[in-house]
């Protein structure tokens, strides 16, 4: 028997129902806890869904909370040692599991206190961040935080707070009981965070992670009637559904959507009654309704909830931009459900998340599951125009007429237009999920970059108000002599807020940006936003600049201290400038550099001092 597991066996054996032991839950966690009377967990499924499992036990949806078991971290911690600048953190191996100890900065290494167990595990993707027991039985399973995360593609540790994209000297992003208060709302199936008193939880999930029964609905009844042979062949001989579990690939789009937006939407519970119920014994909704239960999704510009919505916005004056552009278009990861229910395409009632996602591919091998997981779970030609095809099958013959692009190349791509990078999160910029068309009217107004100039990095915005004009007969908005003359790209990199720089140090590290626009001149950009206040811009330009020739190994540690940045800086430059630039005299005025390749000083200058230095704490 598994230890801290008990399996039983239901009838003849077919089907698994696994919680942890009743008998001795451990007490310093959350634990796996079945919600009467409807869910059983995914092991339930895997007998007779065995393809359908296989996919779902290989996404990174089922790794999004697990167990801190050894096998289950991205690196091994054993003999780690961090510092925050006032604390040392050193992390032990035990036998079956991590154990972390800290003491203050200066003090000898005899001072480590005692040792606390890393108890759960969020992330496998990008990243991975480490939660703690909190060492003290009054606690409960309340959680704290090891306060470093590992990136895994950078193979790196980093501290949680430089994960986001938070104001420059901001404390933590997390606190203790943060995750049985907010974390647990979305990274399990049905959390429940049951607070008792004080600081203490006594939380519960049905399963960590994101698991069957999240998308399909509590499985007992479908478990117990389908035990019955002749029901099950009946069913498949009719081609009918099975009314007792949900199936998103049935439902129309409203309702397909919602079962992704129960978690990937920003949302706020109903009022204070409805917070407490939730945190007790979770929420009622289940996938095929059509509203959330006790909460709903929050877009700005609507009307619905008008006493919710006001008590929320004034509690939070910041609530709206920290996570939306000001025409209530999402800026934040995660949120995509915002997006699509906001999008023309989702009126018409059948689109929906599923109509380009794929959530169980029919080839199973372990090499197709990696490549699937690892697109974003795309179905079948969906990263292609073929995803839009669906609906708008006539572009496919005319599609050079509508995009005035060569068919095959990056402007004929329907995402790039329509759905463009104006998304952070993770560290990079994202595709947005609310389908629009490029506007300079609007990139004027909320300060969003338009497709056209995330792509033609070079060009001014009155650039693209002639081509939309002239390719879509779209008006040419008033614009001012720096809108005539220069980059759009190069003004938001320079004048632009902390989310709008990073949005375009991204661009300059992708390859049909790169293509479109030319990347000699990117180079003293981007080592200049390696002094960046914000930690999420420095590390954005840091990746953006590896991309480019020359420094494909540029190492930088982006977690350094201002004057460590300058330095790193200066030696940057000096090694473009001698080794790398190519003194051609190509350099034009729209992006804001000499011929010889350094800035045109008094614009630079300029640009730099109407800086907005507003503080932002994008919420993802």
């Amino acid at each position: 028997m598994v230890a801290g597991v008990a399996w039983a066996l239901l009838v003849t054996g077919t089907f698994l129902f696994r919680h942890e032991s009743s008998s001795k839950p451990p007490p310093n966690r959350p634990i796996e806890a079945p919600l009467e009377p409807d869910f059983v967990t995914s092991d339930s499924c895997r007998s007779c869904h065995p393809g359908n499992y296989a996919s779902w036990h290989a996404s990174f949806h089922r790794t999004m909370t697990q167990v801190a078991r050894p096998e289950n971290f991205a690196a091994d911690l054993n003999g780690v040692e961090l510092n925050d600048g006032t604390t040392a953190f050193r992390v032990e191996r035990g036998e079956k599991a991590y154990f972390v100890r800290s003491k203050p900065i200066d003090a000898p290494a005899s001072a480590y206190g005692k040792p606390h167990e890393i108890v759960l595990l969020t992330g496998s993707h990008h990243l991975q961040i480490f939660w703690t027991e909190t060492g003290d039985s009054r606690e409960g399973r309340t959680l704290g935080q090891f306060p470093f995360a590992y990136m895994i593609a950078e193979k790196k540790f980093t501290p949680m707070v430089q994960t986001f994209l938070v104001p420059p000297g901001h404390a933590a992003v997390y606190s203790k009981g943060d995750w049985n208060n907010g974390c647990i709302n979305c990274h399990v199936t049905q959390g429940r965070g049951r607070f008792v008193a004080g600081s203490k939880f006594d939380s519960q999930a049905v399963e960590f992670g994101i698991s069957c029964e999240a998308c399909h609905s509590g499985g007992r009844e479908h478990v117990e009637r389908n035990r019955n042979p002749l029901r099950r062949f009946s069913l498949h001989l009719s081609g009918k559904p099975d009314p007792t579990i949900a199936n998103p690939s049935r439902m129309d789009g409203p309702a397909a959507a919602l079962v992704c937006g129960q978690c990937h939407s920003i949302w706020a519970f109903d009022n204070a009654a409805a917070n407490i119920t939730w945190d007790k014994s979770g929420g009622k909704y289940r996938p095929g309704a059509k509203q959330l239960d006790l909460r709903w999704v929050v877009q700005p510009t609507g009307t619905d909830h008008p006493e919710a919505r006001k008590e929320l916005f004034q509690l939070d004056k910041y609530y709206v931009g920290d996570r939306f552009w000001p025409d209530g278009m999402v800026r934040v990861t995660g949120r995509e459900y915002n997006g699509t229910e906001a999008s023309p395409c989702f009126k018409g009632g059948k689109f929906s998340c599923i109509s380009c996602h794929e959530r169980h591919p029919t080839d199973t091998s372990a090499a197709s599951l990696e490549e699937w997981r690892t697109t974003r779970q795309m179905a079948p030609k969906m990263e292609t125009n073929e995803a839009c095809y669906q609906c708008h099958a006539d572009k496919r013959v005319k599609l050079a007429a509508h995009t005035h692009h060569a068919p095959e190349s990056s402007g004929s791509s329907c995402y790039n237009c329509h759905m463009p990078h104006t998304t952070y999160g993770l560290l990079r910029s994202i595709r947005a999920h609310q389908i629009s068309s490029p506007s300079v009217k609007t990139n004027l107004e909320t300060g969003r970059p338009n497709a056209c100039n995330l792509c033609h990095l070079d060009q001014t915005l009155a650039w693209t108000a002639g081509k939309l004009n002239e390719w879509y007969n779209q008006p040419v908005p008033a614009l001012g002599p720096d809108d005539q003359e220069l980059s759009a790209a190069v003004q938001l990199l320079l004048k632009g807020d902390a989310g709008q720089r990073m949005l375009i140090a991204w661009s300059m590290g992708w390859a049909p940006a790169q293509k479109a626009s030319g990347n000699e001149w990117f180079y003293p950009f981007l080592i200049f936003e390696l002094n960046d206040p914000y930690a999420a811009v420095r590390f954005g330009a840091w990746k953006a600049l590896q991309t480019l020739p020359g420094f494909a190994n540029y190492e930088f540690d982006y977690r350094m201290d201002d004057a460590h940045q300058k330095e790193a800086l200066t030696l940057a430059y000096q090694y473009w400038w001698q080794n790398v630039r190519k003194p051609s005299g190509r350099f034009q005025t729209p992006v804001v550099l000499e011929p010889s390749g350094i800035f045109r000083q008094d614009i630079f200058d300029r640009l730099l001092d109407q800086r907005s230095n507003r503080k932002m704490f994008l919420a993802e």
